[in-house]
């Protein structure tokens, strides 16, 4: 029993969801990961020494080698490399456009890669919270301002003044142990939709961030904004629609409730009985035959009933070729009456 839904009962809504996600220093297997990238340029670099940035191994046993100084020209090319107008933003690099998004890179970053498989569409703007423990005594928590920038919280309302100025570096100024300083402006990038999060500040108290391990490890805390689609079906089910049944326990002794047609070979899907003979619809035949299985014309009493009923518990949507698609099951079973019409909505989400 098959009825088609009328296209104008079909609507799609896309919507975003996003979930939040918590990786440490320590959850190797997550393949979240931090590492250093220099350039050449560093001072007492040794080219040698390059296959020791970072060796992580796989659950499945491999191992995957991280390079310093290829590392550092990859994200310098594909995020730094570019030509800056402060009118237009910067371009020719994944860096982004907005005239917001600071893009300054020295000789050194760290990088924290994330997979896709995590981060979705992209990381959720604004949710980027990286605390780290690896300056002397200090704990620092960085933050992203949603236009890709990572600031150091402890400075958020010189920040927040620096940002407005369009990055005018005279609102940074903070008074330290050694006077007025340039404390709290863009210390790395946030590149969302790739899941790299970059710190590019050089000194001290942030040249190891999100590199280091044990008592001076990190914990990153941001969320996935993945983009969905639901679909929304509205089925209805006129009177003295759907009102037979297909339920074997509605046939006589459970039996013939399935007709194979002669080209079918019904021994290919019915067990021979006690006694098979493999005869064409004769008395001496089983109800098992090579050819041909011919369903019940008989019914239990209780279908003849005039209260009867048959009951609705799930709905399987199907294609074009009588496909099912879908299975929605209903939280308690629906009389379907002769004399009531009846109305479901089916809904479901789908990743896009």
């Amino acid at each position: 029993m098959f009825r088609r839904i009328d296209p104008k009962d079909v609507s799609v809504t896309p919507f975003q969801s996003h979930k939040a996600f918590s990786f440490t220093h320590v959850d190797s297997g997550s393949g979240v990961y931090g590492y250093k990238a220099v350039s050449s340029s560093t001072w007492n670099y040794v080219s040698e020494s390059d296959a020791v940035s970072f060796a992580p191994t796989s659950s499945e046993g491999t191992t995957q080698y991280y390079y310093k100084k290829p590392s550092y020209f990859w994200a310098r090319n594909r995020y730094y490399n570019s030509f800056t107008d402060r009118t237009i933003g910067p371009f020719n690099n994944f860096g982004g456009s907005n005239v917001y998004t600071n893009l300054t890179l020295h000789n050194q970053l760290n990088i924290i890669s994330i997979p896709s498989v995590y981060y979705g569409e992209k990381i959720k703007p604004f949710s980027i919270n990286l605390t780290d423990n690896s300056p002397s005594h200090l704990t620092v928590t960085l933050k992203d301002d949603g236009f890709g920038n990572l600031y150091d919280h402890a400075y958020s309302a010189s920040f927040a003044a620096y940002q407005s100025s369009s990055y005018d570096s005279t609102k940074l100024t903070a008074t330290g142990s050694g006077g007025p300083q340039l404390l709290g402006g863009v210390v790395g990038n946030v590149f969302y939709t790739d899941g790299i999060i970059a710190i590019t500040d050089t000194g001290s108290l942030y040249k190891n961030v999100g590199v280091d391990s044990g008592s001076n490890g990190w914990e990153l805390d941001f969320q996935s904004s993945v983009k969905n689609l639901e679909y929304e079906y509205f089925l209805d089910v006129p009177e003295f629609k759907f009102n037979k049944s297909t339920n074997i326990t509605t046939t006589f002794q459970r039996s013939g409730s399935i007709t194979v047609p002669e080209s079918g070979s019904a021994y290919k899907f019915f067990p021979p009985g006690n006694a098979p003979t493999h005869g064409l619809n004769t008395k001496s035949a089983s109800s098992y035959g090579e050819r041909k299985y011919t369903a019940t014309d008989k019914i239990n009493t209780f279908v003849t009933h005039s209260t009867f009923a048959p009951y609705i518990t799930q709905i399987g949507l199907y294609n074009d070729q009588n496909q099912l698609l879908a299975v929605a099951k209903l939280g308690r079973a629906i009389k379907n009456d002769d004399e009531l019409a009846l109305g479901f909505v089916v809904k479901f989400d789908v990743n896009s």
